[in-house]
């Protein structure tokens, strides 16, 4: 790589960097504001900042498209404003070079970003969302959302956390009796012990009769269950925060199950296709820096570039969305904006060289 490939790197590099940090900031303070009416006695104020320290590079990796493209826009429209730009054409460089040249740094952060999707995002958000289920369960607060709801042994069994080593936390389960509930349990963990046999630990148990309740707790009590631990940690766990390795196994076994897994083909083919799509937002970079907005001022290129970023966003959430409510390929639903963004930068690259 010559010098000047290296200077065109090298701004745009600097450029993504600082836009990255200023979105990341932004994430923070805005979720720090949001999520601050949680806190209580058990949800402290270290324990919320722990949380969003924790979501922060699965974060990163999701703002790596549009702060390329605004990366793009402000390392080579600092450029063009200098002349620099010019004077590179003046001398013979082709727009293709140059273009070449800002791409490189784009697509090894993007692969960096795969890097963090497969073993670091995942399982920091996986401990953010155990600590924020867990200081719920220690205020008593048995969330009936963001868990996971499953029927087993003829059983409804509600699950609000698991973690890696096959231990559940917030464990609630109703027996149903025909039509009428005939007895529930509440654990506030339970554990894997071998084969279908699990133990649940400090259990509340009511029991229903025509005329009375009883309520009954002990320390332990044997579950009988036919669940694998790892099926229950990728059940319990959004679809966004578990690794592609994660995706792909937990596709698997969902269609062994005959069930949907098509929430979990999305976000598998979001983020393995993020990479071209970065690259694609760079190519639209290039094409407007070298046109409409080549004389264009800071700012305006910023907010030229928040307009493109939020409406291909959009696009990849629509189409995405829409692939999984018309039972559509998840993958074509992603490729669609990202291959006609894609068309878009290469045509008018081309119209601009």
């Amino acid at each position: 790589m010559s010098k000047i490939d290296k200077y065109i790197a090298s701004s745009t590099l600097w450029a993504f960097l600082v836009v990255a940090f200023v979105l990341l900031g932004l994430d923070f303070a805005l979720t720090f504001i949001e999520q601050a009416k949680k806190i209580n006695d058990n949800y402290t104020i270290q324990s919320l900042l722990q949380v969003i320290l924790y979501r922060l590079p699965g974060k990163f990796a999701e703002y790596i498209p549009i702060a390329s493209l605004i990366g793009t826009l402000m390392g080579l429209g600092t450029l063009a404003a200098t002349s620099e730009l010019t004077v590179m054409r003046a001398a013979g460089m082709p727009i293709w070079r140059i273009g070449f040249a800002a791409c490189q740094p784009i697509l090894f952060i993007s692969l960096i970003g795969l890097g963090i999707s497969e073993y670091v995002a995942p399982a920091a958000a996986q401990k953010a969302n155990l600590i924020e289920k867990f200081k719920n369960q220690e205020s008593g607060n048995f969330s009936l959302t963001g868990g996971v709801w499953l029927k087993a042994e003829g059983d409804f069994v509600y699950i609000d956390a698991a973690d890696k080593e096959g231990k559940l936390y917030g464990v609630q389960i109703f027996s149903p009796d025909e039509q009428a509930l005939k007895h529930v349990k509440v654990a506030t963990s339970a554990e894997h012990q071998q084969g279908s046999t699990w133990q649940l630990n400090n259990v509340k148990e009511s029991i229903f009769y025509d005329d009375r309740v009883e309520t009954q707790t002990t320390n332990t009590q044997d579950w009988h269950v036919s669940i694998k631990p790892e099926h229950l940690f990728l059940a319990s766990q959004e679809a966004e925060t578990l690794s592609l390795s994660q995706l792909l196994s937990y596709q698997h076994y969902l269609k062994q199950q005959h069930l949907d897994a098509s929430q979990y083909e999305l976000e598998f083919w979001t983020t393995t296709l993020r990479p071209i799509g970065s690259l694609a937002l760079v190519l639209v970079a290039l094409s407007s820096v070298f046109g409409p907005l080549r004389s264009s001022t800071m700012g305006g290129r910023i907010f030229s570039g928040v307009i493109i970023g939020i409406a291909f966003q959009n696009a990849l959430n629509l189409f995405g969305r829409m692939s999984v409510a018309i039972d559509f390929p998840p993958v074509i639903g992603v490729a669609i904006p990202i291959g006609a963004c894609l068309f878009i930068g290469v045509l008018l690259m081309r119209r601009r060289g």
